[in-house]
């Protein structure tokens, strides 16, 4: 059963005592997508893909940016290069990278190719036709395909990245709190080093509190394999049973959940997620697919600084050994503090 309050009446004053934040350990999933640049990283990496697209044109390119991001939030984009292939192969077009350096197979519509330039130059990305220029079909153009997106995206982070809204206050109050933090991320580097600097977020996040899935492991361990959050948990000194995952994908709490983090709580306050998707949105951040066991988040927010109560509420818990992975209760007189609408599930 899935419960939904929403507040009739405007936000109140949130106070903050210290002590409220003695947690053993907070190891928060700080994605290079999901509270300080997702927009970015998702919008750059559709204009980079969407000329190969199938029947993609002028005049409905930009239409299917949006559905785009939802569909592909917390998915590397190996997974959306790959995902496009296969489209691309039913359509009987060759593959995204073939394409590219075969002038007969990789034609771009004239038009087509002005709006994405169009959307490629806000980020600060050079032309399609400047892009490609030199790219072969032969071998090694897949690999080739995919530095030109990671280079591209770093590029677009480093122009772009701003904090979501709640992110900053948040973190000054969980560190004045003594709360530890660190990123775990699927994303690779330097993508979330650069993301966390465009964003003036490199107070909260020294190299050594940034984890990363895709490059801190050979072979990488994306999402939702468990090793990126171990290693989170690991180099805080903690047991994952004492810490608190924040997630806004189906695959990042897949993870959280298979590396056994005490409490999961989605989040849907990242501007990738529209108005309208936020409640189908953290329907699924409960539901658990990606996870061995079928665990979703126990709290789905969609205000970052409804996160204080509900750590502080984890860590009595904790502390009283009541915490357990699954649903953690949260009282009324709780939820009752919340600045924005909520999801729990019972």
């Amino acid at each position: 059963m899935l419960r939904r309050w929403w507040r009739l009446f405007g936000p109140s004053h949130f106070f903050l005592c210290p002590c409220f934040l003695r947690v053993r350990s907070f190891v928060r999933s700080f994605l290079a997508r999901s509270f300080a640049c997702t927009l970015v990283l998702h919008s750059s990496a559709f204009w980079e893909l969407a000329p190969y697209i199938p029947g993609a044109t002028a005049a409905n390119v930009e239409a299917q940016c949006k559905p785009f991001m939802i569909e592909n939030a917390g998915k590397a984009f190996e997974f959306m290069t790959d995902s496009c292939n296969e489209e691309r192969k039913a359509a009987g077009l060759p593959p995204i990278a073939e394409a590219r350096g075969n002038a007969t197979g990789g034609a771009i519509d004239a038009a087509l190719a002005a709006v994405v330039d169009g959307h490629r130059a806000k980020f600060g990305l050079p032309p399609l036709a400047e892009a490609n220029a030199g790219a072969t079909s032969g071998e090694g153009s897949e690999e080739a395909f995919l530095q030109l997106q990671k280079d591209e995206t770093v590029a677009a982070l480093g122009k772009c990245a701003r904090a979501n809204a709640g992110v900053v206050p948040t973190l000054v109050d969980l560190q004045a709190g003594g709360v530890k933090y660190s990123i775990a991320t699927t994303s690779g580097k330097p993508r979330v080093p650069v993301c966390v600097d465009a964003a003036s977020l490199r107070p909260f996040f020294p190299p050594d509190k940034i984890h990363s899935g895709e490059s801190d492991f050979d072979p990488p361990k994306f999402k939702p394999a468990p090793d990126v959050y171990l290693r989170a948990a690991a180099g805080e000194g903690k047991n994952p049973a004492a810490c608190v995952a924040v997630e806004d994908s189906a695959s990042g709490v897949g993870s959280a959940a298979n590396a056994g983090c005490g409490l999961i709580v989605g989040y849907v306050g990242a501007t990738h997620i529209p108005a309208e998707r936020k409640d189908s949105h953290a329907k699924m951040l409960m539901e658990g697919k990606r996870a061995d066991d079928g665990r979703g988040a126990e709290v789905v927010i969609s205000e970052l600084q409804d996160l204080l109560p509900i750590v502080a509420h984890f860590n009595a818990c904790y502390q009283a050994s009541e915490a357990a992975a699954g649903f953690l209760p949260l009282p009324e007189s709780l939820t009752q503090s919340f600045k924005g609408p909520f999801w729990v599930r019972s």
